[in-house]
């Protein structure tokens, strides 16, 4: 397996987890892969840790030091701007995590038995671990009702770190990019835009361990009346600005047109305004769209008669 694989790197204030980030790539049993980095306006030392890797494996990092524009503006101007023109796959990569030996080896052995002329997202849930690297948990669960554009509408199942496309996947979304302040996260539109136009696949075995401290935390409560508080603050979150309404509106500003009939329907039922209170409860018995969870998928039907999620 020769494919070569880019890993774009994001990193803000990262410096003091870069390192071990860093080395865990270099030791990959898939050894045909380039690091580009692009420090997103970082003030400690990150860019001293970055410079000593640039320097000490030029034939395996390159980086690029630029304004703060956030996170996921920074991994759109990486994939547009730095991809190379031999590169088969592509990985996103945190600044804070740490890769299991055999990651880019899994991905690539997945996805090259499937033709480069289709959008691929192979991807895998993590092992979340604390600040030391000691296993807490897998998360985020394994999907239960499958990936797909009625899932990825309304909900993410692909951690951006997990994530490697190939080619195809990558040259169409960089052929129409969307505005980074209308989006979720790149990872989530990474879903969306391979789930519409090509194939997902989900390796059910953890690829990174997945390190849980202060800047990060997004797991670790257990009990039920934790998780629904949890996920019920998360929703609020979002929809206080009906992000995830923004997000299906500026998909289909970039690809609407090229949507099967089957997904376009489905996309501009979710966007349909003013459908008042009667319209919202239909709507909410009778749509496809779906989240995995039980739970998940009664809090995403109580948001939409509220209006919290449509408009």
């Amino acid at each position: 397996m020769r494919g070569k694989v880019q890993i774009f790197v994001s990193t803000y204030n990262g410096e003091e987890y870069l390192a071990r980030q860093l080395d865990s790539i270099l030791e990959q049993t898939h050894t045909h892969f380039f690091v580009t980095i692009r420090d997103d306006g970082s003030s400690d030392k990150t860019i001293e840790v970055i410079q000593k890797y640039v320097s000490d494996f030029p034939d395996k990092i390159d980086a690029f030091y630029e304004k703060n524009i956030g996170v996921t503006a920074s991994f759109f101007s990486l994939i547009s701007r730095f991809t190379h023109s031999d590169t088969d796959y592509i990985c996103f990569c945190d600044q804070d995590d740490v890769w299991m030996e055999d990651k880019l080896e899994r991905g690539v052995r997945t996805l090259s038995e499937y033709s480069g002329d289709r959008p691929i997202m192979y991807v895998t849930p993590t092992l979340m671990v604390n600040e030391i690297l000691q296993p807490l948990n897998s998360w985020p669960p394994v999907p239960q009702r499958g990936a797909s554009f009625y899932n990825a509408l309304i909900e993410n199942i692909a951690v951006g770190a997990t994530i490697m496309i190939n080619r195809s996947a990558a040259e169409m979304i960089t052929s129409n990019l969307p505005s980074p302040n209308k989006i979720v996260m790149h990872d989530w539109w990474v879903y969306l835009t391979v789930s519409a136009f090509g194939e997902i696949i989900y390796d059910h075995e953890p690829s990174i361990y997945y390190r849980q401290h202060q800047g990060n935390v997004v797991g670790g409560q257990n009990g039920f009346k934790d998780r629904l508080i949890k996920k019920w603050r998360n929703y609020m979150k979002h929809c206080q600005n009906k992000i995830y309404w923004d997000q299906a509106k500026e998909f289909e500003r970039c690809w609407g047109e090229q949507l099967s009939q089957e997904y376009r329907q489905e996309l501009m039922k979710f966007l349909l305004p003013n459908r008042g209170f009667l319209g919202r409860v239909r709507y909410s018995l009778t749509t496809r769209l779906y989240r995995q969870s039980m739970l998940d998928n009664l809090m995403l039907r109580l948001m939409m008669i509220k209006g919290d999620i449509l408009k």
